[in-house]
């Protein structure tokens, strides 16, 4: 229609003659650069077109790719909640046993509770038992002292003190440089063990009179014979019968340079006895 107006305009006869620019040549260029942008806008809206189109399809490839990630998180998730059921399962199973055992431990404790009354009950009646014995332990302990006491004092009154030894059975003994107690070690006889060998000391255990004799043998090739009786420390007569109290002591002594001689047959002998108390 703009067209046809156009051509009409165009062939219509002019009165008068413009002084001014062509306005037909503007008119005709206005259009054609109508008919450009027209044409611009056809392209711009094809473009716009394919762009929305574009658009949807990203849009519809992220929803897709957002509907996997969904789907995968959704997969994950009840993965998570079958295990979760599975441990829930397993957890029930254990809370199950463990209140069994409780329930076990419980009757246990009931009957241990019982058991231990029994037992303090059996504990109490054993102390009191206890407590008779050590009652009657007691009195059966003071007789016995009082038997020993007794026994002691019979002893004292009724002790018999001796014995008899003889040097060695080697060859002797001396000569020294020296004065030397005598150990005689054979030991045959020491009733109330008042003579030691390891010393060769006689310690009295309770006064009264004592006999004490001596025999010694010599031997021609070494010389002299003889001992001495040593009592308390202080030489006394051979062969005696001694008052003595407790504690004193009695030992033989080889002279200096002097010997004796003995062997397997006990020539050189030592004896002691108790005559009676004091």
């Amino acid at each position: 229609a703009e067209a046809e107006q156009f051509e009409n305009q165009k062939g219509a006869p002019h009165d008068q003659t413009s002084t001014g620019p062509d306005i037909w040549t503007e008119v005709r260029m206005l259009r054609d650069m109508v008919v450009e942008q027209k044409v611009e806008l056809r392209n711009m809206e094809a473009r716009l077109r394919e762009k929305e189109m574009q658009a949807d399809d990203q849009k519809l490839d992220l929803l897709l790719t957002k509907t996997k990630d969904l789907r995968a998180r959704l997969d994950a998730s009840d993965k998570q909640v079958e295990e979760i059921k599975k441990v829930n399962v397993e957890l029930r199973v254990d809370l199950e046993n463990h209140a069994a055992q409780l329930l076990s431990i419980e009757a246990r404790v009931t009957v241990g509770d019982s058991e231990l009354q029994l037992l303090t009950r059996r504990m109490d009646d054993l102390q009191a038992q206890n407590a008779a014995q050590e009652v009657k332990l007691a009195s059966v302990i003071d007789g016995m002292n009082t038997t020993e006491s007794r026994v002691d004092s019979h002893i004292k009154e009724n002790a018999k003190v001796a014995f008899y030894a003889a040097l060695s059975d080697s060859q002797g003994a001396g000569p020294y440089n020296t004065p030397t107690v005598l150990k005689f070690i054979e030991v045959f006889t020491n009733i109330g063990g008042a003579y030691s060998p390891t010393t060769g000391f006689f310690t009295a255990p309770q006064k009264g009179v004592y006999y004490f004799r001596f025999t010694i043998c010599g031997h021609t090739a070494k010389g002299l014979m003889g001992v001495q009786l040593f009592h308390n420390g202080r030489s006394i007569m051979f062969a005696v019968a001694l008052e003595l109290n407790v504690g004193d002591e009695l030992h033989l002594v080889l002279p200096e340079e002097y010997a004796i001689f003995d062997n397997e047959t006990n020539h050189s002998t030592f004896r002691e006895f108790l005559l009676f108390k004091m």
